[in-house]
């Protein structure tokens, strides 16, 4: 709602919408606004007569409103289709623009040509996103500007040819045509909606990209002193998610940072080795990944290192005491250790000597000395720091 003109979204007009409160409907945009800050630092502003607006940079507005309708086709068409699609049909009249320019069959034509020159087929559901957006920018005058930087990124992209025979369309039939500068803009609109395979690599940055994820992963087994069982399958997936990490990256577009705190508590070995591979990756495409790419780089690393294999996440067993952060210091040397994930759980040694080792684990550690149960699983007193023949013999046991 914060994306149409007319009209103006107010606490009243939101309560009615949703058929809540004044309390409820404030919260939810309060929550939005923490939401959009955090992705794509744009701000919701109240003005003195109650109307909301959204305030930002027209590259990050625009790129907002990509995900945002995408995801409310997905669970709320129906909104899309009484409130948001009226709307805009409604301001492109009062703006005079030629109706056979936003006429849907014509630009559902114009989609026909664009999945045949990218030679991709558009889903039902992307074909709709795509013609709001087209009338979106035809209702607009504001353009969105981009460094010197991500057009050069742009300028490279599979999709350029594409972009520029929409625009070019336009500026022949349209006297309030898009500026040129739109061009990059459609460029990264195609990209961003697309999830691109390795099957087919036509154009010069697929093959260029396909071979620096090969060097990453290769890289990456190098330092690790593991492999991969299927690297195909690995390649395929890594391949996916570098293409549009790379656009996130341009384009400055956050995701959501729990997986990442997650990464760095639970596999720190992981998470270093995966920095160490991708440093040259971001050497050769000049960019940084945050702290949250990286760390979904690592969940695809170590989800494949466990793919087709016997290897299975493997159950430590820790035993307590009374000194907690001892325990921590060395549950983290423990994680240390190896690439592959564990699952860290702790016992009293006191329940440990009544009632021995749960079901299913692989090993039991422990800082305190202590008389073994009539069974258990491989035992080791740990004394901090390990000691290389202990550190050796925890990783056979976890990684065999």
């Amino acid at each position: 709602m914060l994306y149409l003109p007319e009209p103006l979204l107010t606490l009243d007009s939101l309560c009615q919408l949703n058929h809540v409160d004044p309390p409820l409907a404030r919260q939810d945009i309060a929550e939005v606004d923490e939401e959009i800050q955090r992705y794509h630092r744009l701000a919701i502003l109240q003005q003195q007569d109650g109307t909301f607006l959204l305030q930002g940079d027209e590259l990050d507005r625009r790129l907002c409103l990509l995900h945002w309708l995408r995801r409310a086709l997905r669970v709320s068409p129906v909104f899309i289709e009484g409130h948001f699609t009226p709307a805009l049909r409604q301001h492109l009249q009062a703006r005079q623009i030629e109706k056979l320019l936003y006429n849907e069959r014509n630009l559902q034509a114009l989609i026909e040509h664009c999945a045949g020159r990218l030679q991709r087929n558009f889903s039902p559901r992307d074909r709709l996103f795509l013609q709001l957006f087209m009338q979106y920018s035809l209702c607009h005058t504001r353009q969105a500007s981009f460094s010197a930087r991500q057009q050069l990124w742009l300028e490279n992209k599979a999709e350029r040819l594409a972009a520029q025979e929409v625009i070019q369309h336009w500026q022949r039939r349209c006297r309030f045509a898009p500026d040129a500068s739109e061009i990059d803009f459609y460029t990264l609109l195609f990209s961003m909606i697309h999830a691109p395979s390795p099957g087919r690599l036509s154009h010069q940055g697929e093959r260029e990209l396909m071979e620096q994820t090969q060097r990453l992963m290769a890289r990456f087994q190098s330092l690790s002193g593991m492999r991969f069982s299927n690297e195909q399958g690995l390649c395929s997936q890594l391949y996916t998610h570098l293409a549009q990490a790379l656009d996130r990256c341009h384009f400055l577009i956050g995701i959501d940072n729990s997986l990442s705190e997650e990464v760095i508590r639970l596999y720190p070995r992981l998470l270093r080795t995966t920095r160490s591979a991708v440093e040259t990756f971001e050497n050769h495409y000049g960019i940084r990944f945050s702290a949250e790419e990286m760390g979904l780089i690592a969940v695809i690393f170590g989800s494949w290192l466990m793919q087709e294999s016997a290897l299975q996440e493997k159950q430590v067993l820790l035993l307590t005491g009374d000194e907690a952060a001892l325990e921590k210091e060395l549950e983290q040397q423990l994680r240390e250790l190896t690439l592959l994930p564990l699952n860290i759980k702790y016992l009293s040694t006191c329940d440990f000597q009544r009632y021995g080792a749960p079901k299913g684990v692989t090993l039991v550690v422990s800082p305190y000395a202590a008389p073994l149960p009539l069974y258990s699983p491989p035992f080791i007193h740990a004394e901090l720091p390990l000691t290389a023949h202990q550190q050796q013999r925890i990783r056979l046991l976890l990684e065999s």
